[in-house]
């Protein structure tokens, strides 16, 4: 016999990042595909006497997941809904799809104790995506005769938190234990070379201070930079 289908779930963690329990919230239909975006934040500096300013590097990348899921008081659809209304089913008996979401909606409320809502963990497959929910959208797409909803497309949107991109990293920045140089590229600021040795851009100053720079944008492609031991 064949393995069963297995569904993806998100789970709800606790203050601590444990998950709140074993069953989280379950899919009724696995996505079809879902997103993740990095995008790492630059900032434009504008030059003085110059057409085009330059791009200064102020952090690396946090991921944004982003799908579609589909929930479902029922397992097959507007067909079993169909032959269902024509033998006379008591729709009564079938339960709101918020029933299902509900769970999923309490993700994005304000927890009392951690005045944050939850962290979560989109778990499908090799993937375990945690993070914090930033955006949820219910389109209510099939209901009842009475209106009562029973489908829904759920819109999800989850940013990683600062805690995870850190420890997603593949290896860990290096400071300097001797002073050695770097020579400047295009696009390249103390900024971001202060952020690179040292895992801060704001320790610049100590980059500009071992150089002699006195203006922080007066640095050019070719010119080599002294980077100083901490």
């Amino acid at each position: 016999m064949g393995s069963s289908l297995k569904k993806g779930r998100i789970y709800l963690c606790d203050a601590k990042g444990k998950k709140k329990d074993s069953t989280g919230v379950e899919f009724c239909f696995n996505p079809s595909s879902y997103t993740i975006k990095s995008t790492p934040t630059y900032k434009s500096v504008p030059a003085i006497g110059a057409d085009a300013g330059s791009r200064v590097f102020i952090s690396g990348a946090r991921r944004v997941l982003t799908a579609t899921l589909l929930f479902d008081s029922m397992s097959s659809g507007e067909s079993l809904l169909a032959g269902l209304q024509e033998k006379g089913y008591d729709e009564s008996r079938l339960k709101p799809v918020t029933d299902k979401i509900k769970k999923l909606m309490s993700a994005v409320w304000v927890e009392g104790t951690e005045h944050r809502p939850p962290q979560v963990i989109f778990s499908w497959g090799n993937l375990n995506f945690r993070g914090s929910i930033t955006s949820l959208s219910e389109e209510y797409t099939m209901f009842t005769r009475e209106g009562k909803p029973i489908r829904a497309r759920v819109a999800i949107t989850i940013e990683e938190d600062v805690e995870e991109a850190l420890t997603r990293k593949t290896s860990p920045f290096e400071s300097p234990d001797r002073t050695k140089s770097r020579v400047v590229v295009e696009g390249m600021s103390l900024w971001s070379l202060a952020y690179e040795e040292y895992d801060d851009c704001e320790k610049w100053r100590i980059i500009a201070r071992a150089n002699h720079i006195m203006n922080p944008l007066d640095i050019r492609p070719g010119q080599v930079i002294r980077i100083p031991a901490l």
